[in-house]
């Protein structure tokens, strides 16, 4: 085992750019990492790295190493996880990203009943709005809103997003609110810097895409801040609904012009694709599909 886990500490070298990444992933010190890695250079009478004071380079025989090492470490984790489905109940530890306002709002709740659930698997929520890197893998799956760009993860569906605009009611107060998406332009707005149709908000006219491009003097890239914004009577917000739905429920927002909010794609579930997904991995996965297939559908 001991030459299996120094395997490991290197492929996670290599994987986080650096010992002290790789330290904080394994949850071991930074010199232990280092000695590790000396310790198989040794063993191997080649170098397997560069180092330099700000980066590290793979030699030609780090590379191969390399390639090789994350092969086994895969189907070694495949094979630990298909022997755990068999010898017991789910267990580990797991690690979910998802964008903030949406982990904020809706995750907390189902991770806790997952958990109570599953009391050998612990859970550790990264809330951050980047896209999700598919190179990371100390990240069992992520939650991202969609339509995203092609890739090789695997996704699956929780529920419709659907954009909609809101204002606040001393904002309404103050103006003749708009009666179609063209007027749009002519108001001050709460914009969404992470929005990914760039400065055009996308609404539905008789079916088809209508892009309005609005005067925005404030941008914000959290959907967190944008309904706090908008709250404050700025201006009117473009924003997924279940950003805003709170705000709604609390009468601090106003939704306007309905019938032209369009459906902008899924919040979905991405993982890596692999011969054989660990139990606490598809335990999260099919809890978190049914919980919002039952309680939310759309959001």
């Amino acid at each position: 085992m001991a030459v299996l886990d120094t395997l490991r500490v290197f492929v996670e070298v290599v994987k986080a750019g650096s010992f002290t990444s790789a330290a904080r992933r394994l949850g071991i010190s930074k010199s232990l990492v280092s000695k590790r890695v000396a310790a198989l250079e040794q063993e191997l009478g080649v170098s397997l790295l560069n180092r330099s004071t700000r980066s590290l380079y793979l030699t030609e025989a780090g590379r191969i190493y390399y390639e090789h090492g994350l092969r086994i470490r895969e189907e070694l984790e495949s094979a630990e996880a298909q022997v755990q489905s068999v010898t017991s109940r789910p267990r580990g530890q797991l690690k979910v990203s998802a964008q903030v306002t949406f982990g904020y709002m809706y995750l907390a709740e189902p991770t806790t009943a997952f958990m109570r659930r599953y009391p050998d698997i612990s859970v550790e929520l990264l809330l951050e709005d980047q896209r999700f890197d598919p190179v990371d893998e100390s990240v069992d799956l992520a939650i991202r809103m969609g339509p995203l760009p092609p890739s090789s993860m695997v996704s699956r569906p929780l529920c419709k997003v659907v954009y909609g605009l809101f204002a606040a009611p001393d904002y309404l107060a103050r103006i003749e609110p708009p009666t179609h998406p063209l007027e749009i332009p002519r108001y001050d707005t709460v914009f969404y810097g992470n929005y990914d149709l760039g400065a055009h908000w996308r609404f539905s006219l008789n079916g088809q895409p209508l892009d309005v491009e609005p005067h925005s003097r404030l941008m914000i890239n959290n959907l967190l801040g944008v309904v706090e914004g908008a709250k404050a009577g700025f201006g009117l917000a473009y924003m997924p609904t279940f950003a805003a739905r709170a705000a709604l429920e609390a009468g601090e927002l106003i939704p306007l012009l309905q019938p032209y909010w369009n459906e902008h794609g899924s919040m979905v579930v991405l993982f890596r694709s692999r011969h054989y997904l660990p139990d606490k991995t598809r335990s999260y996965l099919d809890f978190l599909t049914e919980w919002f297939g039952t309680r939310l559908g759309a959001l």
